[in-house]
């Protein structure tokens, strides 16, 4: 009984991506619903610019309405309007006149963009997405194709972004991460994973059958509620504890060399807590992938202003915003860049431009 449990925990499925395509749906009511999103999306920017002024200063973000910080006078909903209302006012208020920063637009165009991106994963049938991201793919319950699990991914994945975007703002803004981000996304993600467990959809290596037979990199995805559960928590445990660990041994350290005083820590907490929501959202290996990007993109900007003796700019930029990047890049390229590096680095040496354009359909269970 106890070997059939860990059998089930651990079952997982994948299937051709063609099957999974949103094609169902006409291609007019299609792009009906891709507009949508977008306009959801910047309405949803709208509150998470709410979201990112308020939390820091422990606010709620519900009341009072949206007013100008200059007058105090209320902003009605014909000048409230996502991205429209701050073009059409040539982004002053229209009481008193005073100036809104741009971002409040750039933060509803860009989270209009990412909803909209998000939708055009799931694209109609025959159709790929747009610069070569992968395709949202979810089996049934049997490991057959469904056309509307892949659906029930694109709240799940609007909710993680909203929740990357008033991170990184925040970081930016106060160099902290809000624990209802963080902490709110280690709760959420077992929980969502759980309803939907191919939310942990994971990379592999498997036999490609109409290679012959050749082991390639394909998706993997569990198909019980148990297993989406435990892959998340795994997913958890992999983004904090080991940088847990390492940030109480740097503290130890540093602490004992004298370079920071004794209440100090050497790393924050807060990106922690935020690689471990990722990796309770998107699998271990996402956890791990943000890492390592955050990385690169960090010393990406870091070295201009290493070599342009701007320093003292290095002390001011976060770590958040750099790990929100990496989680991005995860969501959308994460898995196409993993089947190439591995393609790459592997003795199986099947073709890597064929496993990096085709890992959907590379369609075969994983053995575990």
């Amino acid at each position: 009984m106890i070997a059939s449990f860990l059998h089930r925990l651990f079952e997982s499925a994948s299937v051709p991506a063609a099957q999974c395509a949103g094609g169902f749906l006409p291609a007019d009511v299609w792009t009906l619903c891709a507009v949508f999103a977008a306009v959801f999306g910047a309405c949803i920017g709208s509150f998470l610019n709410v979201c990112i002024y308020r939390i820091p200063l422990d606010q709620s973000v519900v009341a009072p309405r949206s007013h100008c910080m200059t007058c105090g006078k209320l902003i009605p909903w014909y000048h409230n309007l996502p991205v429209v209302s701050y073009f059409a006012l040539r982004g002053r208020c229209a009481s008193c006149g005073a100036r809104f920063s741009f971002r409040y637009a750039g933060v509803e165009l860009l989270v209009a963009f990412l909803f909209l991106f998000v939708f055009c994963l799931w694209t109609p049938a025959g159709a790929a997405p747009p610069f070569g991201a992968r395709p949202l793919l979810a089996p049934d319950s049997d490991g057959a194709a469904f056309s509307f699990a892949p659906l029930a991914l694109v709240p799940v994945y609007w909710l993680f972004l909203s929740g990357l975007v008033v991170g990184t703002f925040i970081d930016l803004d106060h160099l902290i991460l809000p624990d209802s981000v963080t902490i709110g996304g280690m709760v959420a993600g077992p929980v969502l994973s759980a309803l939907l467990p191919a939310m942990q959809v994971r990379i592999g290596i498997g036999p490609d059958w109409e290679a012959g037979g050749a082991l390639a990199p394909c998706l993997v995805w569990p198909t019980w509620w148990g297993s989406g559960l435990a892959w998340s928590l795994v997913g958890l445990a992999a983004g904090v504890v080991p940088l847990q660990l390492l940030r109480k041994g740097a503290t130890w350290y540093f602490r004992r060399r004298g370079r920071i005083g004794p209440e100090d820590d050497a790393m924050g907490f807060g990106d922690i807590k935020l690689v471990g929501a990722i990796g309770a959202f998107l699998g271990w290996q996402a956890a791990v992938f943000s890492i390592a990007a955050a990385a690169l993109y960090g010393t990406l900007v870091a070295v201009p202003l290493l070599l342009s003796g701007r320093r003292s700019l290095l002390s001011r930029l976060p770590f958040g915003p750099y790990l929100s990047l990496g989680a991005l890049t995860w969501l959308f390229w994460g898995h196409r860049l993993a089947a190439a590096y591995l393609t790459l680095s592997s003795p199986w040496r099947v073709d890597p431009f064929r496993a990096a354009g085709t890992i959907a359909e590379m369609a075969v269970p994983l053995p575990l």
